[in-house]
């Protein structure tokens, strides 16, 4: 009768204590930075806000804009250049001979004008140029028949490699190369969005976990000031030895311990996706409590490994890039065994010619030395009546070609004037060692490649199964500690209903207590793990993007 009466009694205290707890649970610590303001936030909407805020993703973007300015930069090099180059001069040259100059001087002025256009063909090697030049000249040279004298050419001309330099010259390899470069940064633009995505999601299920831990924590710490008290009042009965209290004491003060470091950990979490997510430092996100609302679990886009690995060496970015890269060298390759052939170019060239001027009024100095003789030899034939000698004549200046500049442009466009000039030029290297060394490396590249892929292939293959595995296990893992929890709830359960009768201790009540909260710690990492091991496969099939509807633009 009296052990009925002590259990009723031990009962009765413990069922009364639950009611009546009067301490305050310990405060939290103060999270630094972040005031009360919480944030309610879903997986897509934190992957859509590190798409368009994330640093990395920028700093990528901006490696690929400069790609692809480097392409328009070369393929200037295919621009039409213009040049114009206007030129007066005025000489004045010492002379020895009245024939050259009168007084001792000959003085020149003249006014050029010269154009030209020059274009390169992106094609077969192809380059033509067209020059015009015009010319104006006034001169004291008094055996000049125009003064001043105008003239003007036209010449169009063209040069076409036929060897070296036909299918591929260093220009055209170098845009080729530059466009496979943008491609390249495209790649890992894509790399970069695929791996800030799994980051992200990755810290969000942190998150979660993190949260959960602490909720896991916080019940610890209820359960042990529950303990705490319902032991105080079997030892103020009586019932219970007062050592006990210390026990409880201490484990509570450890549970706290713990509490405190989970709250440590979710503002670790908590700043880690915010990293991955705020645009810069001072945007308010920084100030709330993030709240992930999904932490349902996923479902893997495929679980068998054979169809794993073929979609995975299929979309892989690392792969593509290897045979971008690939690309890059086959370019080089056909650059240097060209660079080795001898370099015949077919030149020709055909031009037009104008000229016009006024005729010089100046006398012929030739003509004025018999002036004397011709008059003196007239004045005797007049005597003698005889007809007078008509001085020597040196001829007259065609009329076509008396006139202005426009006489002049006349006479360059009708036909009259042309020339044209067909050659070959040849040269041949007798020994090419800087083609024959380009060439060999391209060589070692091709190799060295061929082993960067087979060497991402073997990796791609560990990367898809150990995602696989990781899913499996995480399955599995759910399921034991779920099972793990509720068994551990049904034993926690039953030890206090054995201590409220006696037939138990502190000590199994607080073991039981950590038995359930480890199993609900499992059971929480055991989702969040197989969450995690679902996004690692699809960053090992190279299926992220697709399996978020992302596009990189």
């Amino acid at each position: 009768m009296k052990r009925i009466l002590t259990i009723a009694a031990r009962s009765a205290f413990i069922a009364l204590s639950a009611f009546t707890l009067v301490a305050a649970d310990p405060a939290a610590p103060t999270r630094v930075g972040v005031s009360i303001a919480e944030r309610r936030i879903a997986l897509d909407e934190t992957i859509k806000m590190a798409l368009e805020n994330n640093l990395d993703i920028e700093v990528e973007r901006t490696t690929r804009d400069t790609a692809i300015q480097s392409v328009q930069a070369a393929r200037g090099l295919f621009d039409p250049t213009f040049r114009w180059a206007p030129l007066f001069s005025n000489d004045n040259t010492p002379v020895a001979s009245v024939l050259q100059g009168a007084g001792g001087k000959l003085t020149n002025r003249s006014f050029v004008s010269s154009m030209s256009l020059r274009q390169r063909l992106p094609n077969y090697g192809t380059s033509g140029n067209l020059d015009f030049n015009n010319q104006r000249l006034t001169t004291t040279n008094p055996f000049t028949s125009f003064n001043p004298t105008l003239n003007s050419v036209l010449t169009a001309g063209v040069t076409q490699p036929l060897f070296r330099n036909f299918r591929i010259d260093r220009d055209r390899a170098e845009l080729r190369i530059r466009k496979k470069n943008v491609d390249l940064a495209n790649v890992d633009l894509e790399n970069r969005v695929i791996d800030i995505v799994s980051r992200t999601q990755q810290a969000y299920y942190d998150l979660i976990a993190a949260r959960e831990a602490v909720t896991v924590a916080q019940d610890q710490v209820g359960w042990g000031r529950e303990q705490l008290a319902i032991n105080q009042r079997l030892v103020n009965s009586g019932t219970l030895a007062p050592v006990e209290i210390s026990a409880a004491e201490a484990e509570l003060e450890r549970r706290v311990d713990t509490w405190y470091a989970s709250l440590a950990v979710v503002t670790e979490a908590e700043n880690n996706l915010k990293t991955l997510i705020a645009p810069e430092r001072v945007a308010s996100i920084w100030g709330e409590a993030l709240i992930p609302v999904d932490d349902k679990l996923l479902e893997p886009v495929t679980q068998d490994l054979r169809e794993a690995t073929s979609r995975a060496l299929k979309e892989r970015p690392e792969l593509k890039a290897v045979t971008v890269r690939t690309g890059i060298n086959d370019v080089q390759k056909e650059l240097a065994a060209n660079q080795r052939k001898p370099e015949i170019n077919a030149i020709a060239q055909y031009s037009l010619n104008g000229l016009a001027g006024t005729v010089s009024s100046g006398a012929n100095p030739f003509a004025d030395i018999n002036t004397p003789i011709y008059s003196r030899l007239n004045q005797l034939s007049a005597a003698q009546g005889l007809p007078p000698v008509a001085p020597a004549n040196f001829g007259s200046v065609p009329g076509a070609l008396v006139g202005g500049y426009g006489t002049t442009l006349n006479n360059l466009f009708g036909g009259n004037y042309q020339s044209f000039q067909v050659g070959v030029s040849i040269d041949f290297n007798i020994r090419n060692r800087a083609a024959d060394a380009n060439y060999g490396q391209t060589l070692i590249n091709e190799k060295r490649l061929r082993l960067e892929r087979a060497r991402a292939e073997q990796l791609i293959e560990a990367q898809v199964r150990n995602a696989l595995q990781g899913i499996e296990s995480a399955r599995q893992r759910i399921s034991a500690a779920e099972s793990s929890a509720r068994a551990a709830k049904e034993k926690l359960d039953s030890e206090r209903r054995l201590y409220q009768t006696g037939e138990s201790t502190n000590f199994l009540v607080l073991t039981r207590q950590n038995e359930y909260a480890d199993s609900r710690r499992r059971a929480v990492v055991a989702r969040l793990d197989f969450n995690k091991s679902v996004t690692r496969l699809d960053q090992a099939l190279g299926a992220t993007l697709s399996a978020h509807k992302i596009t990189v633009q």
